[in-house]
Order: C-alpha cells, then structure tokens, then sequence
C-alpha cells in the first residue's frame, strides 16, 4: 500500500506519529498561509444500540482533546450519529459537547447518518451547537472557506451508500494561497484490485486530488493511504479500540515544512 509516510520510533505508549513532507514546488505551496493544527474524527456512532454512553464518552474525548491541542478547527468525517434512530437525549447531549468549544467544526455525513430518507439531520439542526457548527450537506460537493485562516474545506454529501456513490467526485481546490482540505466518507481501493464496495474511494482520485489533507471516514482504525504526494489518512474511531486504540488525528500544516499527522490515543477502554 503506497504512503508518503514512515512510522517514526516511538517510546512505549506513545502515539503512532507519521510525518509527511510536501514537495515546496507542488501545489504551489505558499509561506504566506498561517500554520495550523486540525483535529480530524470520524465514525463517532452517537446513539447505537450497543453502547450509546461510550460513543457519547467518544465524543467528549474528541472536544476536550480539541481544546487541549489548540487547534485551529475540528473535522467530523461522517457517522457523527449512528443511525435515523437516535434518541433526543443523545442528540441534545451530542450538541452540547460540540457547543463546548469555539473554534469551527465541520461536519459531513457517512453511511450510518446518510441524508437518504428517513435521515437523522431531519430532526437534528447542527447549528444548535452553534455558529461555529458548519453542516457541510450538499451532493454535488461544497466548499466553506475561512479567510482568517487561510483555510478552505470541501466535502460531498452522501445521500445513499451505494458502489455509484463517489465521494471525490467534483473536488475543487480553493486557491493556492489557502489550505485545501478534502473531507470523504467511504472506502478506499487500491488501484490493482477490483471493487465492488460502496462509496468507493481509488488510489488513483488520491494521487490526483492536488490537496493538502485528505480526511477519511467510514473504516474506523488508522491508516496512511497516501498516494503521490497527496496525504491521505482514516483516523480511526474516538469510541472504540479500532485494533490497537481509540485514536484521533492531529494534522499540522506548516507553510515550510509540510505537513504532518499524528495520531493521538483517546482515553476510551475496550
């Protein structure tokens, strides 16, 4: 499997760290955008029927490792909600973590909390976290930009769960003097294997993507799918082990030297 990566050694329990360097001349990266931190999650199962206390500890996890990384914005990459089912309670307390912090949050759906009818966001406005809550729910793919900071996020709506849904379709750069940040939710193959999954996320889209980050959801363990000097990585899910441990990404976007990722170990136990 292709990475732009390499796992660095680590002191025991220490956080699986990859570092990840973008060629200067590429994407015309510019020393004028601002260094930032994101945290990326994804596959938090809000109100499943298993164990909805532990997806909403997952959840906590995830806002106070916001807080305490600093960072300048939080991706959610699908299956904020595990299903249409949800009870009020998880959803209320769902909204008030993500009302806990201040910095933006960017939310798309996955397969569990797809916009197919009957939806959970038929019920559940996520801007009653707040203003700083944005629901990124269109098809055809959307872009929201921060000029503050340099920043512009794209990602496309998933309305079923099915092998013709792309979730890469339609990527738009926001312009070489921002980050471009790429948000999709489904699975990915590599390029010598047939496939026959849905929402189908191929190497090759990847390699030829020409963004900063790409943010993955929907497989919920880490991993580097990197391709062509394009980072590209899952995060893992903050609600269970997904392996070896609940995890979330911290992504660092340095005007000089690239970027990095690095995973961070959430305090959930199996």
């Amino acid at each position: 499997m292709p990475t732009i990566g390499r796992l660095a050694t680590e002191a025991p329990r220490a956080p699986a760290r990859y570092i990840t360097q973008l060629e200067r001349q590429r994407l015309s990266v510019s020393v004028d955008r601002p260094h930032l931190r994101l945290l990326h999650t994804s596959d938090v199962h809000i109100g499943d029927d298993i164990n909805p206390a532990k997806r909403l500890l997952g959840l906590t996890t995830v806002v106070d490792a916001a807080i305490k990384q600093r960072v300048d914005a939080l991706l959610i990459v699908g299956d904020l909600f595990d299903s249409a089912r949800v009870r009020p309670p998880f959803v209320d307390e769902a909204m008030a973590e993500l009302g806990r912090i201040e910095m933006p949050i960017l939310v798309t759906v996955g397969n569990h909390d797809c916009l197919s009818k009957p939806s959970i966001y038929d019920r559940v406005d996520m801007l009653a976290a707040g203003g700083h809550v944005r629901f990124m729910d269109d098809p055809d793919g959307e872009s929201v930009r921060f000029d503050d900071l340099r920043l512009n996020v794209w990602a496309r709506a998933m309305i079923e769960h099915h092998p013709a849904h792309k979730p890469l379709e339609g990527f738009q750069r926001g312009g070489d003097g921002y980050w471009n940040i790429a948000m999709a939710h489904g699975h990915y193959v590599p390029d010598d294997e047939s496939n026959y999954r849905s929402s189908p996320i191929w190497e090759r889209e990847i390699a030829g993507l020409g963004c900063d980050y790409l943010a993955l959801g929907h497989w919920h363990r880490f991993l580097d799918v990197s391709s062509q000097g394009v980072p590209a990585f899952y995060c893992g899910s903050p609600s269970e082990a997904g392996g070896s441990f609940a995890s979330a990404n911290l992504v660092s976007l340095h005007p000089r030297d690239g970027v990095s990722v690095e995973r961070i170990r959430l305090p959930i136990e199996d």
